[in-house]
Parts: structure tokens; C-alpha cells; sequence
């Protein structure tokens, strides 16, 4: 069950299993990395990271002159068309749009996952691109609706997309601890169930993410992923395109290696974050 009665660094009992809240207002995402045959293959509590903290204590108080200082994905990958507007923040309209993936979860073949750590983002060096692609063999249209973070590596004639829309639009769920939803008079129900707010995504690595990227510079016996990233940012249009800007890791979540090189190897990633 969900214990609306948190403090600072309180342990929660979320859906029978415990975790340690950071804060009041940080999301706690319960996640479910589900494999092509529909097995939960590993299951999880994500970190709220710093740069989520920045941005609650920025949209929640608003506070003259407070902006964020952490980097963006867009400086640090030299990602294209950058339009950053940093110090401008509050004006801005940041959303939830996608997820990232890396290799720095655990160590190389290891089953251990390391602990995260709210300061620790899924560093540039070790991101992997969903889709890596030939100069002339450029994603049409329909998948660049999907595929963000566009970088061209002019020197190789290659172009990456490091992140990934999620498979449709979030769900919000405002309910008991039995699932049951409250209304507006929840304020005068007398039930002792605690309350809560949830918002459910669905997102998906197929079978076609990061094995070019693999295959293509350390060799495809490398293909793992083992951390992700839910990402922060704001859209812009450039040349019919949206390009999200500014953008930043809200949560991360470490696990041990799932494998990429399996022919037909996909995963479903189920997340339900509490407020």
C-alpha cells in the first residue's frame, strides 16, 4: 500500500514492496522491464536525479531569478540544431516527452547493479543511441515523429538519435490505496485509505535500438543497456521537425545487463511514478 504520510528520507510501501523517499514532492517510479515473451525480466524503484529537484523547486515556488544549473544533454552531446534557453526557464514549457538508455548501470557482465546516485546522470560517453544511422539512410518522417536527440557525426557519415518517445500519452490515475478513484469531495470522504496521484507510461526498446549503434564501433558482442533515463525538455520546430531542447534527466534507474544482440530481443518499460 502507499503511505500518504511521508516526511523527508521516510520509507514508503508501495504496492507491497519498500523504498525510500527523497522528498515529499520527488516521484517515486515503480518499474517493470518486461522481455518479448511478456516475463518480468527485472523490477525496480527509479532515483528522482538532481536536475528533477530543480525543477520542482523552480515551477513550484517560482522564485525571482532561480534557473537551472545543471548541463543539458544538447551541450554536453553537441547534439544539432541547439536552441538553449537557459535562465529562461520559468517561461518555458518543459515536459516529460521521452527516455534514454546507457551502459553504466553495472559493471560489464556483472548481476550487480550500482547504487544511483541523485548526482549521477547517464554521462554522454556512456548514452547509447537508439538509432544510428547511414548519412543517405536517414530516418523518414513517421520515426523521426519518435526518435529524438538527433546528432549528425560528420566525420563518420553517420547520424544518431539518442532518445525515444514513449508508445503513447501518460495516464493519470487519481485513486485509494484499493485503486478505487476520489473525487473532488475527497476532502470530506471518511475512509481511512490513503490517497494518491499516478501516472502510468509504457515505453519500448525494440529490436532494432542500439544494434546499429553496436555494430557499427565496439562491436556487437557489446550490445547491453542497463540504466535509463525518463528526460525533461522543450520542443522546438525547426525545418518540420520538433527538436527538444535543454533537455535533462528526471529519473534514472540502474540494472543489471539486458542484452541487445539477441535476434528479435525486445523490451516493454512499465513505469508508474506516484506523487
Amino acid at each position: 500500500m502507499y503511505n500518504d504520510k511521508i516526511s523527508f528520507n521516510e520509507v514508503l510501501d508501495i504496492d507491497g514492496k519498500k523504498v525510500v523517499s527523497e522528498g515529499k514532492f520527488a516521484p517515486i517510479g515503480h518499474v517493470r522491464l518486461i522481455d518479448s515473451n511478456g516475463n518480468i525480466a527485472y523490477e525496480g524503484f527509479n532515483k528522482a536525479m538532481l536536475s528533477a529537484s530543480e525543477f520542482m523547486a523552480l515551477h513550484l515556488f517560482r522564485a525571482e531569478g532561480d534557473k537551472f544549473i545543471t548541463p543539458t544533454y544538447n551541450s554536453q552531446l553537441e547534439l544539432d540544431n541547439i536552441q538553449s534557453h537557459t535562465g529562461e526557464d520559468l517561461g518555458l514549457e518543459y515536459t516529460v516527452f521521452g527516455f534514454c538508455m546507457g551502459t553504466s548501470g553495472c559493471n560489464r557482465g556483472s548481476r550487480i547493479k550500482n547504487e544511483v546516485s541523485n548526482k549521477e546522470w547517464i554521462a554522454p560517453d556512456d548514452m547509447v543511441p537508439f538509432r544510428y544511422q547511414r548519412a543517405g539512410d536517414d530516418l523518414d518522417d513517421v520515426m523521426r515523429g519518435i526518435y529524438n536527440g538527433r546528432k549528425f557525426f560528420a566525420d563518420r557519415g553517420y547520424i544518431a538519435y539518442y532518445f525515444k518517445k514513449f508508445d503513447s500519452d501518460p495516464i493519470v490515475s487519481k485513486v485509494y490505496d484499493d485503486g478505487t478513484p476520489w473525487t473532488s469531495s475527497v476532502y470530506d470522504d471518511q475512509t481511512t485509505l490513503g490517497a494518491r496521484v499516478k501516472v502510468g507510461l509504457t515505453a519500448t526498446i525494440d529490436e532494432e535500438d542500439g544494434r546499429d549503434w553496436f555494430d557499427n564501433t565496439s562491436g556487437i558482442n557489446d550490445a547491453v543497456f542497463n540504466t535509463i533515463s525518463l528526460l525533461i525538455g522543450w520542443a522546438s520546430e525547426i525545418d518540420g521537425y520538433t527538436y527538444y531542447q535543454d533537455v535533462r534527466p528526471l529519473t534514472r534507474l540502474n540494472f543489471p545487463d539486458r542484452v541487445l544482440s539477441e535476434i528479435g530481443a525486445s523490451w516493454t518499460i512499465k513505469y508508474d511514478l506516484y506523487f
